[in-house]
């Protein structure tokens, strides 16, 4: 019977070493070696050693024993990729769920390597803002309701509640101050409602 929790613990700890990788490149500018993996991943240097040979034979990165470690194209990739959905994570339990930064930080490294890029992108369109810095490639033409410009906009992600009075994802809005406008009709929604509505401006 095939293993699926020991390919998944597989993947987990292989992402996590690509992530220390980045962490370390980014920080000292060089050549990563056995023992700087070892005491940030609190690991034995041998266990280092034949996980980071396994790396190298799937093309995560380019290992020379005695010399170091660095991370290919690909192994840059996933590196960043999970990443991004540990930043996106964090911000979304600190600015969002009033978490403290450690409970956010324990958090988001256990669910950055289990959810999809669909499930992190539905995050992303919650917390992404014009000011919002958790990660470089957040499209900032979304925009929580509650806090877009006076305009035109598409419903991205709304909640259930408001199914009912036709906030679909797909229909295009207007907002005029706190005046939204949808359908022919007009609304005056809560804070509470029209900051889990995310919408995307159009021209």
């Amino acid at each position: 019977m095939f293993n699926w929790f020991a390919l998944l613990f597989f993947v987990e700890r292989v992402e996590e070493y690509l992530e220390a990788i980045y962490d370390i490149q980014e920080k000292k500018k060089r050549v990563v070696k056995t023992n700087d993996l070892a005491k940030k991943l609190g690991v034995k240097p041998s266990s280092v050693t034949e996980m980071l040979l396994k790396l190298s034979e799937k093309g995560f990165v380019e290992y020379q024993p005695y010399y170091g470690v660095v991370l290919t194209d690909e192994g840059l990739g996933v590196a960043k990729r999970i990443k991004r959905f540990h930043r996106i994570f964090e911000t979304f339990f600190i600015d969002f769920l009033g978490l403290s930064k450690e409970e956010s930080h324990k958090l988001s490294c256990e669910l950055e390597h289990h959810v999809t890029d669909e499930v992190a992108e539905k995050v992303c369109m919650l917390i992404s803002s014009p000011e919002c810095m958790a990660c470089d490639e957040c499209n900032r033409s979304f925009h929580i309701l509650k806090n877009a410009p006076d305009g035109s906009h598409e419903i991205v992600v709304a909640p259930l509640i408001t199914k009912k009075l036709g906030f679909l994802p797909g229909k295009i809005l207007e907002k005029s101050g706190d005046n939204i406008f949808l359908d022919g009709e007009g609304f005056m929604l809560e804070d509470e409602i029209s900051s889990k509505i995310v919408v995307r401006s159009v021209d």
